[in-house]
């Protein structure tokens, strides 16, 4: 992996800002959340405080305190008279909460719902019984089969089930001794799958503010004991209280009320007292929805940022158990309403419901009025988190893009530098193996700029030591010619002298090893002024072709002993350089073919042309190259020659014509023919 693929892994590490950002967030939600809760709990402890002070204002009735569970029934406010036609279509648009009665086992069988309007009680009842007895006019008794009976302060009434038609009411007269029937009471049955329904309507003044129901289930229209029954009527027999919203303590709610705040006070069992404040949600409904469908993706965005849980909506007109049902202090978090606009979980609604106990010091336990249940939107907070939310997304985006825009330039600079240094490192040395001298020397004092000064700084080392072995040979020759000419004169002077055979015969050979050293020093010295003169050659633009052709007759007739053979195109090849210089290359090339070449084998010279290059070979049979030897040939001083060094031979040939090439900024390389009969030189020349 690359060092710029390396940052940008390590860039990523930047993520961990926004995560680090959301956690700080849903610190600063659930904050907020808890501060709204208390904000509430303190409202709601205040007006609990209220109504314990004035324990008339929630409880007027002092006797209803001691009525058992379930006996009391509750009025709903109505804003207009339902239809009495018995179906009840006005009461399920109001979706008001209906009072389930049960039967001996426990199980539904009826739900009754209650109005008011004006001063008269709306009754909506429907119960469920497949097996319905209708009254048999045969009967001697009111009611034979099932029966609803309606119990009020002063008076019971008995309502024969029929399966459509008026409603039937029936009370007994003590003065009389008889059952007549009650016209007050007016009203419509109908019938249903599941059993029947009844819409009452009597007058408010009839109740006497107490008012029970009593279902009666019969098997068969025979007057003989129901076979289930389900009642609100306590075993007292003393029906239960009316309760309906109270003006003066809905006059003093009012007191408290905020915008965007909703306050409840329900009794001892839940029924609802007064209420300010409309559903606590954040502003208009349609525009909450027209938001919402515009806003969808964002609203989901955050809550999972936030991790919000999904919560269970708001009910309408009433609250859980776990708020109105107990003596402690309770919270608790909804989603939007059944009926909003907008989805569940788009918008937290908070409620607290506080208990109001009286304060009277003499009784030990202190009797629980009811409880004031404040619930509020938290919109608002919900807007301020997901601003900041949007505002930190935003921040800690175009931060981390930056670092890693930062970065990833930073990473190509650095990779700019690394390849830069690799490319001086790998140009240093030219084919010649002469040191370049162009190393490039930065100016920046980090590692990677310590590193590429080291290796100029080696590089210059490497560069003088070349040049003193560059110019060890001439040193050499010219240092050695005066003790070799001191050597040579005596030795000729000694063999002009009387010797025995044995001493002329080591003088002689004396004499030869100085020869052989003299013509080494030579060959050193033409070598070096050879280099020099090639650095100032001329160049021309002249016909290879002829050059070549011209070239192998020379070879022809000066060495008989071996053949020679020239493949060339068809026409002038024009080539600017200098000729001179090429013929004594070619010169090199082909004395050392012809020194590896068998007597009478072919040594074939091919010039061929390519788009940009011109591509010579000389190509002989013999002995292949030794493994390793197909660059060091062109080196200064190597030889693969086996003669024991007896023809003076310095490897000096062969370099001479790779700084011929390098001249003309061609190449020159050796290799083994592909069946290793032999070895062919070529020379690569730029067009």
């Amino acid at each position: 992996m690359n060092l710029r693929r390396q940052l940008v892994l390590l860039s990523l590490c930047t993520l961990a800002l926004p995560w680090a950002g959301c956690q700080y967030l849903r610190q600063v939600d659930k904050a907020l959340s808890q501060g709204q809760i208390q904000t509430l709990e303190a409202t709601g402890n205040a007006i609990a405080a209220r109504l314990a002070s004035a324990p008339e204002l929630i409880a007027p009735d002092p006797k209803r305190t001691g009525r058992p569970p379930g006996a009391q029934l509750y009025l709903n406010p109505l804003a207009q008279a339902p239809v009495l036609d018995g179906y009840g279509e006005e009461w399920r648009a109001l979706k008001l909460r209906p009072r389930k009665l049960r039967d001996q086992t426990g199980q539904p069988m009826a739900r009754v719902t209650l109005g008011k309007y004006g001063s008269q009680v709306y009754l909506l009842l429907t119960v469920k019984d497949r097996t319905a007895s209708y009254h048999d006019p045969r009967s001697t008794g009111i009611s034979s089969g099932d029966t609803v009976e309606i119990y009020t302060a002063r008076q019971q009434y008995t309502l024969p089930v029929a399966s459509q038609g008026p409603v039937r009411a029936l009370h007994y007269n003590p003065r009389r001794g008889s059952y007549e029937r009650e016209l007050r009471l007016r009203g419509r049955w109908t019938a249903s799958p599941q059993g029947y329904q009844l819409e009452l309507a009597l007058p408010f003044a009839l109740t006497g503010g107490e008012l029970a129901i009593r279902v009666l289930d019969r098997t068969h229209s025979d007057g003989k004991d129901p076979a289930r029954l389900a009642s609100t009527l306590p075993a007292d027999g003393r029906p239960g209280n009316l309760i309906e919203p109270l003006p003066a303590l809905q006059q003093e709610l009012e007191h408290f009320a905020r915008p965007e705040l909703q306050l409840t006070v329900v009794d001892q069992e839940g029924f609802v007292l007064a209420q300010s404040g409309g559903t606590p949600s954040n502003g208009d409904r349609a525009a909450n929805r027209a938001s919402h469908e515009r806003r969808w993706l964002r609203d989901w965005f955050y809550r999972q940022l936030l991790e919000t849980d999904q919560l269970p909506p708001l009910p309408q007109g009433e609250y859980p158990a776990a708020l109105t049902e107990n003596r402690e202090t309770a919270s608790q978090w909804f989603g939007a309403p059944e009926d909003a606009l907008s989805a569940p979980g788009d918008e937290r609604i908070g409620a607290v419901s506080v208990p109001v106990v009286t304060r009277a010091d003499d009784i030990i336990e202190r009797p629980l009025l009811g409880r004031v249940i404040a619930a509020q939107s938290a919109g608002a907070l919900q807007s301020l988190t997901e601003s900041a939310a949007r505002r930190l997304w935003l921040t800690t985006a175009a931060a981390a893009g930056l670092v890693l825009l930062l970065l990833l330039g930073y990473a190509s600079w650095l990779s700019w530098r690394i390849r830069r240094l690799h490319r001086a490192a790998r140009n240093a040395v030219d084919a010649s193996g002469r040191l370049r001298g162009d190393f490039p020397r930065p100016y920046l004092n980090d590692e990677l700029g310590a590193l590429n000064r080291a290796f100029a700084s080696l590089l210059a080392e490497l560069d003088h030591y070349h040049q003193y072995l560059r110019s060890l040979a001439s040193k050499l020759s010219h240092e050695l010619r005066t003790p070799l000419a001191v050597v040579r004169s005596s030795l000729d002077n000694l063999a002009a002298g009387e010797l025995d055979a044995d001493s002329r015969r080591y003088a002689e050979r004396a004499a030869d090893g100085g020869a052989r050293l003299s013509s080494i020093l030579n060959a050193l010295s033409a070598a070096n002024h050879l280099e020099a003169s090639i650095s100032q050659a001329d160049k021309e633009t002249f016909d290879l072709a002829d050059l070549l052709q011209l070239l192998t007759q020379s070879y022809a007739d000066a060495r008989p002993e071996h053949r020679f053979a020239l493949d060339c195109p068809d026409g002038p090849q024009s080539y600017h350089g200098a000729p001179e210089l090429l013929a004594q290359l070619l010169d090199k090339l082909v004395d050392n073919a012809v020194s590896f070449a068998p007597a009478g084998s072919e040594i074939r010279l091919t010039l061929e042309t390519e788009r940009q290059q011109y591509r010579l070979s000389v190509s002989n049979d013999g002995p292949p190259l030794p493994a390793g030897f197909g660059q060091k040939l062109f080196d200064s001083l190597v030889s693969v020659r086996d003669d024991g060094g007896k023809a003076g031979h310095l490897g000096l040939g062969l370099h001479i014509a790779r700084l011929i090439a390098d001249f003309h900024q061609g190449e020159l390389s050796a290799a083994n023919r592909d069946d290793n009969s032999g070895v062919i030189f070529t020379l690569s020349l730029p067009r």
